[in-house]
């Protein structure tokens, strides 16, 4: 008589994490999409001139199509807290990507207040929006978005240097070494041309296109939820983490 034996736990348990592996992989494609809904500024904000306006200008309590931007941030911060879930029960983990994946639901979290913690207007839309700015009106509002939008950056930069730390120390392929560096490059020339634009912005010198600057940042930090599907994507098919 033949003796039946049972999978060994770690056979049986791959198929359960292998479909946990896709959909992490499924959000983290997501995320990015929804992240990306100030590309439609052009078309569906073309009252607002984005070579100079922030993004977050775009989702202001006055603008016709506030409420779709809002919602946008809202999914992904829904999204991306679910993927950051996903990715830090998955075990084993290593010091860095739990704190890169740490990073991104700081990252979520913080987007998700974000989009519930609008401007109250366009300043760059409105003159009357952007007297009552100076005037210090609009302070609090201002303040709020601010505080969720650098919890945001500040975890993305977190969490994008703890994956590239990881890549070096855990000895992974090339492009994830140099796909990481080329998203902070892109940040940190982003970041740099917006604070030098906010200045002059503030001097009424337009001639730095503070609008393009702040959406170059915005395209780093795709850049960089990109860069954690291809990861996911990359841990899915070597079958660890």
């Amino acid at each position: 008589m033949i003796e039946q034996t049972s999978p060994a736990p770690a056979a049986a348990d791959a198929g359960p994490r292998r479909r946990v592996r896709t959909v992490l992989v499924a959000l983290l494609v997501l995320g990015p999409i929804l992240y990306s809904t100030w590309l439609l500024g052009w078309v569906l904000s073309s009252h607002l001139d984005q070579s100079r306006a922030y993004a977050s200008e775009l989702a202001a309590l006055d603008q016709p199509w506030g409420l779709f931007y809002r919602t946008g941030d809202l999914l992904t911060g829904i999204v991306l807290t679910a993927a950051a879930v996903l990715a830090l029960w998955l075990r084993p983990r290593r010091l860095l990507t739990t704190v890169g994946w740490l990073g991104l639901g700081v990252f979520a979290v913080a987007t998700i207040l974000d989009s519930r913690m609008p401007l109250d207007c366009a300043a760059h839309a409105s003159a009357a929006c952007a007297a009552r700015e100076q005037a210090g009106l609009l302070d609090e509002s201002r303040f709020l978005h601010a505080s969720t939008s650098t919890i945001a950056a500040t975890a993305a930069a977190v969490s994008v240097f703890a994956f590239i730390v990881a890549a070096f120390r855990y000895g992974w392929p090339n492009w994830t070494r140099w796909t990481g560096i080329a998203v902070v490059l892109t940040y940190v020339v982003g970041n740099a041309w917006t604070l030098f634009a906010i200045d002059m912005d503030g001097r009424g010198d337009e001639v730095w296109l503070l609008g393009y600057a702040q959406r170059l940042q915005l395209v780093a930090v795709t850049g960089w939820l990109g860069y954690l599907a291809l990861i996911a994507a990359w841990e899915r098919r070597r079958g660890s983490t």
